[in-house]
C-alpha cells in the first residue's frame, strides 16, 4: 500500500463524489515503490478540466490544452490531469484527446516503470505493462513499440539514461537499441 497524504486523498476523494476516477500516476508511485523520498503526487483523472476546475476553489491552468489543472489544497498545489491519448506529434509536443479510460492513458507514457496507477480511495493497483517487475528487476523498459515511443517524443532518450543513472537501473535492450536508432531526434530538443 501507498501512504497517501491527506490532501492528495482529499482531491481524490472529491473527484470521486462528483462521479470521476482519480488515480495516482507517474513518479511519486514509482519512487514510493522504490523506497525513494517524494511528496509530488499526480492524480489523472476521467473528469475533463473544466470540471476540476468546477469542482476545485484553487486552480491554476499550467497545462489545460493537455488536460492538467494544479489544484491547491491547505499545503500545495498537485496536478490533476485528464486522462488522454496523443492524436499526433512532433516529436516533442503531442496534441491529446480526452475521454478515453486509465488503460489508455497508461499505454501512452514513456516507460513501464512510470505506467503504474494506484487509487487512494479503493486501494486498488493497476500495472498494465508490468511495471512493478521491471522496478524489481532494475530496468528501464518502454511502454509498447520503444521506436514509436522515442519518435513521439525525443526527450524520453533522456530520460531513460536518467533513469538508469538515478537508480543504476539497466536499459532494457529493445528500448536501448531504439533509443541509438533515434538518436539524431535528440538535435529537435531545445538546450535546455
Amino acid at each position: 500500500l501507498l501512504s497517501i497524504p491527506d490532501d492528495v486523498l482529499e482531491i481524490a476523494r472529491a473527484l470521486e463524489a462528483a462521479g470521476f476516477e482519480a488515480w495516482c500516476v507517474g513518479g511519486a508511485v514509482r519512487d514510493t515503490l522504490l523506497g525513494e523520498p517524494n511528496s509530488d503526487f499526480d492524480i489523472a483523472t476521467s473528469a475533463p478540466p473544466d470540471e476540476v476546475k468546477r469542482l476545485f476553489k484553487h486552480t491554476v491552468p499550467v497545462g489545460e490544452e493537455f488536460g492538467t489543472i494544479a489544484v491547491r489544497t491547505q499545503r500545495r498545489y498537485h496536478e490533476v490531469t485528464t486522462f488522454r491519448k496523443d492524436v499526433s506529434t512532433d516529436g516533442r509536443r503531442a496534441v491529446v484527446a480526452f475521454g478515453v479510460s486509465l488503460e489508455e492513458d497508461l499505454a501512452r507514457r514513456d516507460f513501464t516503470i512510470n505506467a503504474i496507477a494506484f487509487h487512494p480511495v479503493r486501494l486498488e493497483w493497476r500495472d498494465p505493462f508490468g511495471g512493478e517487475a521491471d522496478l524489481q528487476r532494475r530496468l528501464v523498459r518502454a511502454v509498447g513499440e520503444a521506436s514509436l515511443r522515442f519518435r513521439e517524443d525525443y526527450l524520453r532518450i533522456l530520460r531513460a539514461i536518467r533513469f538508469a543513472a538515478r537508480f543504476e537501473f539497466e536499459i532494457e535492450p529493445a528500448t536501448w537499441e531504439a533509443a541509438v536508432a533515434n538518436a539524431d531526434g535528440l538535435a529537435q530538443l531545445s538546450a535546455e
